[in-house]
């Protein structure tokens, strides 16, 4: 992806700022288990960091269930826009580990897992497992069928989500055709043009500076040329220009000199 899935934009909000927000609307309490370097926005959940992030999600979700308080906790991941309360009332009304299955395939981060199948994990854990399904066949749980339509939003299931740029360009694409982003040119660069802001259409980093003037030199070798820097929000900078820039996304243009 080129850059943490949390932060992605998506529609106003970072991605992790909308779905905890769909989960909190919901849910008597959050946890958003996340690793030690990955700094978060401030939101309506717990934070707890992942004791072992080199063990996988299986790790994670037994650092999540050890975290909560209530009998059963539903685990999704970061990419899910389009989580539903439909989807996540039908998978709790097993009332216990619940898993949907869609063409042959578990959706072992988009399911319900007990609070004390914490000892379950510790177990496969030191065997080497790192595989939530194992967590989940483990626990005999129930598989929900998902085939059915109810439970989607705009035709998406409600754990779609996306491990490569273009399939996060193209989700956002379905949702809003004409999202665009804007880049704000900033030190030399906005020397040489009038309007020092240009809103573009989401893509790539590459393909958002490629549709501002040549002149400006701005790509050199297939990255950010040595004299720019470019900045996501203010956040992170970057020049790998294969990483997707998203709807209403501020990016900043500015000299490398003044970038550090």
């Amino acid at each position: 992806m080129g850059r943490p899935k949390a932060w992605l934009p998506w529609f106003g909000q970072t991605m992790i700022e909308h779905v905890v927000g769909k989960l909190a609307s919901w849910m008597d309490e959050v946890v958003v288990v996340t690793s030690a370097e990955l700094d978060l926005p401030v939101l309506p959940a717990r934070v707890v960091r992942d004791r072992e992030p080199e063990r996988g999600p299986l790790g994670g979700i037994r650092d999540g269930l050890a975290a909560i308080e209530s009998p059963l906790a539903f685990v999704t991941s970061t990419d899910a826009p389009f989580l539903s309360a439909l989807h996540v009332d039908a998978l709790f009304d097993s009332g216990g580990a619940c898993a949907p299955v869609a063409e042959g395939h578990v959706q072992v981060l988009s399911a319900v897992y007990p609070r004390t199948a914490t000892e379950q994990a510790d177990a496969l854990l030191a065997r080497g497992e790192a595989r939530p399904r194992a967590l989940l066949k483990a626990l005999d749980f129930e598989a929900f069928d998902a085939r059915g339509g109810d439970h989607q939003e705009g035709g998406f299931a409600p754990w779609h989500g996306f491990n490569t740029p273009e399939a996060y360009l193209d989700t956002v694409r379905a949702v809003d055709p004409g999202a665009t982003a804007e880049i704000e040119l900033l030190g030399r660069a906005a020397l040489h043009v009038e309007a020092t802001r240009r809103a573009v259409p989401v893509g790539t980093l590459g393909e958002g500076l490629r549709a501002l003037p040549k002149e400006l030199g701005l790509v050199e070798k297939g990255r950010v040329a040595r004299a720019h820097l470019v900045s996501l929000g203010g956040r992170e900078l970057v020049r790998d220009l294969g990483v997707p820039i998203g709807p209403g996304e501020q990016i900043s243009v500015l000299d490398a000199l003044a970038g550090g």
